[in-house]
């Protein structure tokens, strides 16, 4: 038996903030919105490999509870990194984080949760260099 993930699937302040932030920053394509019975928009976007489902709700509160943060793996990370500050995402000082196993930019969605941006330069070494 395998298993990947399929989607993530989270309550955002505003749905068309994340359909723009979503689209312009990972590429995510649009593939559903609409409302539900509710009134509440609701939005699908399809990343490489899963899918991200976003609904407004009543009371919303961004909350970041024991969520850390969501990883992307990226092939260019100083290509997004000039895209993100031509789109005004993160400030023009910003640069890429370079460790010995991966080059990464952290940057926070509309409600502030943290995604991190990484190219990994030696995955496998990361992993052989985890202490246990």
């Amino acid at each position: 038996m395998s298993f990947s993930i399929d989607h993530i699937n989270r309550y955002v302040s505003n749905v068309d903030k994340f359909i723009e932030f979503y689209q312009s920053v990972l590429e995510f394509r649009l593939i559903g919105r609409g409302k539900k019975q509710s009134g509440h928009k609701y939005a699908i976007l399809q990343g490489q490999g899963h899918e991200l489902f976003v609904s407004e709700k009543d009371g919303f509160e961004a909350v970041n509870g024991n969520l850390r943060h969501i990883g992307y793996s990226v092939d260019n990370i100083d290509k997004l990194l000039e895209k993100l500050k031509q789109n005004g995402y993160v400030n023009m000082e910003q640069q890429v984080i370079v460790k010995e196993y991966s080059r990464q930019i952290y940057i926070k969605d509309p409600d502030g949760m943290e995604i991190d941006l990484i190219q990994w330069t030696d995955k496998q070494g990361f992993y052989q260099n985890l202490k246990m």
